[in-house]
């Protein structure tokens, strides 16, 4: 009799052990995920929101892909409108670019009328904010162009 109890708390613990295995189991998962929302909860209170940048990632590559095609597009036309069309930011580019020799060489031409030797009249037309400006546009032209490259 004493073996028959003993084998059936032996059956009865064998087959309850599985369900408390899980049981202690959901409560790691439960811990690991309070753990996992706690942890994001804290991220976005400092202002990082993984899904909204992943999200605009995303955004600025399909607009770039679209610009692309509607650039392949533009290229496949012929005709005046599509040389219009293909010419227009080069132009500008050509007519800001002329715009702003005009004035540096009014500029030098002002200081030197000064007095100010060329050296020093150099440093005044080359400051910080137009080397910045030079920065800028040859990264945007050339920079876009290696990126391109590197991804390929």
């Amino acid at each position: 009799m004493l073996t028959s109890l003993l084998g059936s708390l032996i059956g009865f613990g064998g087959s309850a052990v599985p369900a408390l295995i899980d049981v202690f189991k959901q409560k790691q998962d439960n811990k690991q995920e309070i753990e996992k929302m706690k942890v994001m909860a804290e991220l976005r209170a400092q202002g990082y929101d993984h899904d909204l940048k992943m999200y605009e990632t995303m955004g600025a590559d399909k607009e770039h892909d679209r610009l692309i095609q509607h650039d392949i597009a533009i290229s496949k036309t012929s005709g005046f409108i599509g040389a219009l069309q293909r010419s227009v930011r080069p132009v500008i580019t050509y007519l800001f670019f002329g715009l702003f020799i005009a004035i540096e060489v009014v500029l030098l031409k002002q200081v030197l009328e000064l007095g100010t030797p060329v050296d020093e009249a150099i440093l005044v037309l080359w400051d910080d904010n137009t080397q910045g400006i030079f920065a800028a546009i040859v990264s945007f032209w050339f920079g876009s162009r290696a990126i391109d490259k590197m991804r390929k």
